[in-house]
């Protein structure tokens, strides 16, 4: 990430404290559950954004000023696979002044690193299903459990050798754990 305008790291959050309009650095996490302590597939044991029992909504992600995000990143692990690195159904859906401007389905690992590129949005819903048909029915009140850490807002400057990938993807981009 170029110039940082956020970061979420979550090492704050306390076992059962609600989720519920959660705040740091100017970023803005929401989900109608508690937080559960647990070290998701894929990330390095410190505390994460992750719902106990899941949730029955989408993760919501925005400025807490409400402005649009440029770029935006995170680290994505999943509650579907609590034992080991595995597959993850995500259902993303970006909004832009409360319209819903896209909808992705993405295939994922535990632990990998996605981000939307190219500005134009203020908020972003997310959820990790457990399995592809469930995801790709669209419905989003049904069980997720993603986790979510190292979340970032800012602007993207990516490696050259990821220009090309950028340019495929669109607005949307997925990597391995960063070193």
């Amino acid at each position: 990430m170029g110039l940082l305008i956020g970061h979420a790291d979550f090492n704050g959050i306390a076992n059962n404290q609600s989720l519920m309009n959660y705040q740091e650095d100017g970023l803005g996490v929401s989900v109608n559950r508690s937080y559960f302590s647990w070290d998701a597939p894929g990330f390095d044991g410190s505390e994460m954004f992750y719902a106990g029992t899941g949730s029955l909504e989408l993760v919501e992600i925005s400025r807490t000023n409400g402005e649009d995000f440029n770029d935006l990143d995170m680290q994505i692990s999943s509650g579907w696979s609590p034992n080991g690195i595995g597959d993850m159904y995500l259902l993303i859906q970006v909004y832009d002044d409360g319209q819903l401007t896209q909808e992705f389905d993405l295939n994922a690992i535990t632990g990998d690193y996605v981000g939307l590129v190219g500005g134009g949005f203020d908020r972003v819903l997310i959820g990790s299903y457990a399995t592809a048909e469930v995801r790709d029915s669209h419905v989003s009140n049904e069980r997720n459990a993603i986790a979510i850490d190292n979340l970032r807002a800012g602007t993207m400057v990516p490696a050259p050798s990821s220009i090309a990938m950028l340019a495929l993807a669109g607005m949307f981009t997925s990597h391995r754990k960063r070193d």
